[in-house]
């Protein structure tokens, strides 16, 4: 979930739950709006999901490529790359694959094997068989659901659980039921495989299909093969005996045996691995959570690289060997010092993400952190211009906008922060900057992260961690077979070029008819070195010693243990056949005895029937007495309802009049209730009277301010009076100072004129004389 801003929040230790209600106040109402959604949305309705497969593992070479690429970019893929609709997968010679579509359902591709996702969504999922062959585990089939994988010969619709092996032969479709049921669809019609037959397909235009049997020891080894591949960290072995595994397939069902499997009740992939690297406790408020085996400095989301390719978004590939359901579903918590995934969500609605983090660019960096419980995140796709999707609201979009903080941005190791420029590289501690948080804090978080342009320019220069590879001209051409399907794949908004894979599809008047099987009763025990199951003629069995005899001649020893093998597969299938005429034979005398034995029991009918009319005789008259019993214990129960109505008519009264007492009872509370209202309301009439009458007459009220405003104006006239005569005063003492004043520049003017003339003398400076000077003016001044 991507917000405006951050600031600061709380993940660490027990701090975590009540930082987390805080978090659970403000996204709730993106959480109900998620959730409850039925209406207009934003830029993508909100029938279209978010679905995705597990790469499960991946051995030597192996490629990757988008249906929208229109480049033909292939890629080598990893282990835990997701794969989603419109995706293809090749696996080259030499290599092996594994693909996890759901919790139950699983792919084993064998090398040379090209396998496209037509569809794949909750109740469809159809793929595509170019070349090579593959094992498809079908753990789970709901009615009405379709599975099928399309060939350039037909498609195979799986129509129970069970264990199937579809391979490409030159031009031929090679299709053998381990375990379940298939239907073939051909463009001449269809028909159906059963468990323990092979079904071989002769090109697309074939009328005709060839049937025969699987050798029990040549399904033991398939059946050995993919389990112990699949679990072999648990597998014993069991399986090489075809018998073994048909009297129980589901010995090794992880959702069985697995504890994970049963504290995340969803058909989830890789749930099972979870088992080996992490432990399951209980978490105050959040329930059972899973925390990994890590060293000290672990965190979430720091192990890996962002694909940009994906079309749901930058998606999280770890290098951690389960991490898969982790990282794409629930979210994460820092409780107690340790890391916990919370698979909260996925036990309620569980729902694919490519990374439940928020994004933070600032300056030349990119930061992000995982999202914790309770927070949202907005699922989205992408178009082939990188443009955003999205799959809900912009009500939703708004509420989650609002969000300004994230519950784990103080967890230890929570913020990544690393270069724009090596956002698509391994994320190792080579590239992880250290960065201040406050820093980070303070910059703003991005709905969209392909809206930071250093980001987008990367994803349209395909500038990523992973090594880019080149066919060769004969698997560019297996890559451009059509195929035949049942129905034509649905058209999706999300990969609207997925539907131009070179698919056709079959009519339905095609379709009802009945495929033509040529049971040719052959015991299939000839397997290729990918292991598939080859049904051989004799003219081929004799040219395939032959050859295997040249190249013995030569020295290989290799063809020498094939030679062997064959010759053991043919003194099986001469037993097997001795076995079945051994068997006519038995079968003959089987039925004779049957025939004996239903002469017999006719016998015994004829004699069983008279009985059974003695005896129905016998029963109808014990059914007229125990009807007559019922009829009088009936008479007896009404009289015993008559009584029970008398006293609930009793017990209707007493209550009646009980309610009429409580009813009188009430009434007369509340008549007393009222006279004590009244007379509080005439006591209170009461004191106000007298209030009133202890008042002083209106009219002596008004005389008294009437005096009492005179007394003020008279007092203010006085007041008036006496400022004027202190003014008057203060004028006249001001006169008389003036005239004071004048006298005193008279007489000073008059002694001026009286004191005679001083006689010029000689200046003396000396101290004396100044002393002289300053004395006689001190004198003269003072006579003034």
């Amino acid at each position: 979930m991507f917000k405006r801003f951050i600031t600061r929040a709380s993940g660490v230790s027990t701090r975590t739950t009540v930082i987390g209600a805080l978090a659970l106040l403000i996204a709730v109402g993106g959480v109900a709006w998620l959730l409850t959604q039925n209406k207009s949305q934003a830029n993508a309705s909100t029938a279209v999901q978010p679905y995705a497969a597990r790469l499960d593992r991946v051995d030597g070479s192996v490629g990757i490529a988008r249906a929208d690429d229109r480049q033909a970019d292939w890629a080598e893929a990893a282990v835990n790359t997701p794969v989603t609709i419109g995706d293809r997968v090749y696996v080259r010679d030499g290599g092996h694959a594994s693909i996890a579509l759901t919790g139950h359902d699983y792919v084993q591709l064998n090398p040379a094997t090209s396998l496209d996702l037509l569809s794949l969504e909750a109740r469809r999922t159809q793929l595509a068989l170019r070349s090579g062959s593959a094992l498809f585990d079908v753990g789970e089939l709901s009615s009405g659901e379709l599975y099928e994988v399309a060939t350039p010969c037909g498609a195979v619709d799986f129509q129970q659980p069970g264990l199937y092996q579809v391979g490409m032969d030159g031009n031929n479709a090679i299709i053998s039921v381990l375990s379940g049921l298939a239907q073939v669809v051909g463009q001449d019609g269809t028909g159906t495989i059963n468990r323990g037959q092979v079904f071989t397909l002769f090109g697309a235009s074939s009328s005709q299909a060839l049937a025969s049997t699987l050798a029990p020891n040549v399904a033991g080894n398939i059946v050995d093969g993919y389990y112990r591949s699949r679990y072999p960290r648990v597998y014993d072995g069991r399986y090489r005996s075809y018998d073994a595994y048909l009297q129980d397939p589901s010995y090794y069902d992880p959702y069985r045996t697995s504890l994970s499997c049963s504290y995340v009740p969803a058909d989830v992939p890789g749930i099972y691995d979870l088992d080996d690297y992490g432990d399951w406790v209980d978490v105050n408020n959040y329930g059972y959570c899973w925390a990994p085996r890590v060293s000290a400095g672990w965190a979430p989301f720091r192990s890996g690289y962002w694909d940009l390719d994906d079309v749901w978004g930058p998606s999280w590939v770890s290098s951690e060997a389960w991490g898969w359901a982790p990282y794409h579903y629930g979210r994460w918590a820092f409780v107690n010092d340790r890391w916990f995934w919370v698979p909260v969500e996925v036990r309620t609605r569980p729902a694919y993400c490519p990374a439940p983090v928020a994004f933070i660019p600032f300056a030349d960096q990119i930061a992000w952190l995982p999202l914790g419980p309770s927070e949202v995140y907005v699922p989205r796709y992408y178009d082939v211009d990188f443009l955003p999707r999205y799959l809900v609201s912009a009500d939703v979009i708004n509420v989650v906008n609002v969000q300004r903080t994230f519950i784990n941005f103080n967890a230890p190791g929570a913020v990544t922060v690393v270069p724009v420029r090596a956002f698509s590289r391994v994320v190792d501690p080579t590239v992880i900057s250290t960065v201040d948080a406050a820093v980070v804090a303070r910059s703003r978080a991005v709905l969209d992260p392909f809206s930071v342009e250093g980001i987008r320019q990367l994803a349209v220069n395909r500038d990523d961690a992973r090594r880019r590879i080149r066919f060769a001209r004969q698997e560019q051409a297996v890559l451009g077979t059509p195929v035949i399907a049942s129905v034509t794949p649905s058209a999706s908004p999300v990969r609207p070029d997925a539907s131009a894979l070179n698919v056709q599809a079959v009519s339905s008047a095609r379709k009802a008819n009945k495929l033509q099987v040529n049971d040719s009763g052959q015991v299939t025990s000839f397997r290729r070195a990918d292991g598939l199951a080859q049904p051989l003629s004799q003219s081929q069995q004799q040219s395939q010693m032959a050859a295997l005899a040249a190249r013995a001649e030569q020295g290989d020893r290799s063809a020498k243990r094939e030679m062997r093998q064959l010759m053991r597969e043919e003194v099986r299938t001469n037993q097997q056949q001795g076995q079945v005429s051994a068997q006519a034979q038995v079968e003959q005398s089987r039925q004779q005895m049957k025939e004996q034995r239903r002469l017999e029991r006719q016998q015994q009918t004829s004699a069983a029937a008279q009985q059974q009319a003695t005896r129905q005789a016998q029963q109808q008259q014990m059914r007229q007495q125990r009807r007559l019993e019922r009829q009088q214990q009936s008479s007896s129960v009404a009289q015993q309802n008559q009584v029970r109505q008398q006293r609930r008519l009793e017990r209707q009264q007493a209550a009646a009049q009980q309610q009429a007492a409580a009813a009188q009872q009430a009434q007369t509370r509340r008549v007393q209730r009222q006279q004590q209202q009244q007379q509080v309301l005439q006591q209170q009439q009461t004191r106000q009277q007298r209030k009133q009458e202890r008042r002083p007459p209106q009219a002596f009220v008004q005389q008294r301010q009437i005096e009492r405003n005179q007394r003020a104006q008279q007092a203010a006239a006085v007041q008036a009076q006496m400022a004027q005569q202190r003014e008057q005063m203060k004028a006249q003492r001001h006169s008389e100072q003036q005239a004071v004043m004048q006298r005193q520049q008279t007489a000073q003017r008059q002694m001026t004129q009286r004191q005679p003339q001083a006689p010029v003398v000689r200046q003396d400076s000396s101290p004396q004389a100044q002393r002289r000077a300053e004395k006689i003016q001190r004198r003269s001044g003072g006579q003034f």
